[in-house]
């Protein structure tokens, strides 16, 4: 996992594109989150079905996220 960029505005937080684990409603589980949009794609596909990317803020403290 590639390192995502701190949030300024939010400390402890981490800014970047998720992969969530879908069910039938959003939000998801948590996967991972990245810097690249393309790395976190290659992520998801490498995952299988019910992976998805998101753009978004992580907070690992509380394992808490939120969707952009």
């Amino acid at each position: 996992m590639e390192t995502s960029l701190a949030d300024p505005l939010h400390p402890g937080w981490v800014e970047g594109w998720m992969v969530l684990h879908t069910r039938q409603e959003l939000p998801g589980d948590f996967v991972s989150i990245h810097a690249h949009a393309a790395d976190a794609q290659a992520d998801a596909q490498r995952l299988g079905p019910g992976h998805q990317v998101f753009h978004g803020r992580y907070h690992a403290g509380n394992d808490e996220f939120l969707i952009d």
